[in-house]
């Protein structure tokens, strides 16, 4: 009888051992994982940057502009909106402005497709700029029937450099009932350059950097700046 109990208990030891062998072979055996499908890579978000030129027009401007805007230089007198008679030298349009572009620039009274920048030049010579200026206001608001001036910058400095503070120069930012305007006008010893921007909310960036680019090497001095 005691043989017979140390045999089955050596059988049952024997099988006991058996049976944790092939558990432990199954948790250890190395099974090939199913192939992941491909890794997502996200695209690269590039910032679209703006070409820009320059371009020496006459009447000694140098500007720098967007290379995707339009430039029309030309020399034609005419009265403008700001009542004074002047010579046109030069248009610059940007691309259409999109609903995108359009909907960042509200609220906008004005609804034109493009931004725009004359660029014009007083053939008369000016002694008294504060004068001018206001005569110019004057002259927008009986033009428009009113304007609402959002902003006027009487401390703005045109073509300075590293030896020169720049030219003396009034900006008035207005709203018509439809039209919107950012008008500069720089007193060069005397004779008065005018840069027209209307619609300037779509491309407010673009205009800024333009207005903040233009030097002046006037050709010929009429009298010296007051």
């Amino acid at each position: 009888m005691k043989h017979f109990t140390r045999d089955l208990l050596e059988s049952s030891c024997v099988v006991l051992i058996l049976l944790c062998a092939i558990i432990f072979a199954g948790c250890t055996s190395t099974t090939t994982p199913a192939p992941s499908s491909a890794p997502q890579i996200a695209p690269a978000i590039t910032s679209t940057q703006v070409v820009l030129t320059s371009a020496k027009i006459s009447k000694g401007i140098t500007i720098t502009y967007p290379q995707d805007w339009k430039k029309e230089e030309l020399s034609a007198s005419g009265l403008r909106d700001y009542g004074r008679d002047t010579v046109n030298i030069a248009n610059f349009f940007s691309p259409y402005i999109t609903p995108d572009r359009s909907e960042a620039a509200q609220p906008n009274v004005d609804k034109s497709k493009y931004t725009t920048l004359s660029i014009d030049v007083d053939p008369t010579p000016v002694s008294d700029f504060e004068q001018y200026f206001n005569l110019v206001a004057v002259a927008l608001q009986k033009k428009y029937g009113t304007i609402t001036i959002t902003k006027h910058n009487y401390q703005l400095k045109i073509s300075p450099s590293d030896t020169f503070p720049g030219y003396k120069s009034y900006q008035m930012d207005f709203d018509t009932a439809d039209m919107r305007g950012s008008y500069i006008f720089t007193n060069v010893d005397g004779t008065v350059y005018i840069f027209a921007f209307k619609n300037p909310s779509p491309y407010s960036t673009e205009v800024h950097e333009i207005y903040d680019s233009i030097k002046i090497v006037p050709q010929v001095t009429t009298q010296k700046q007051r």
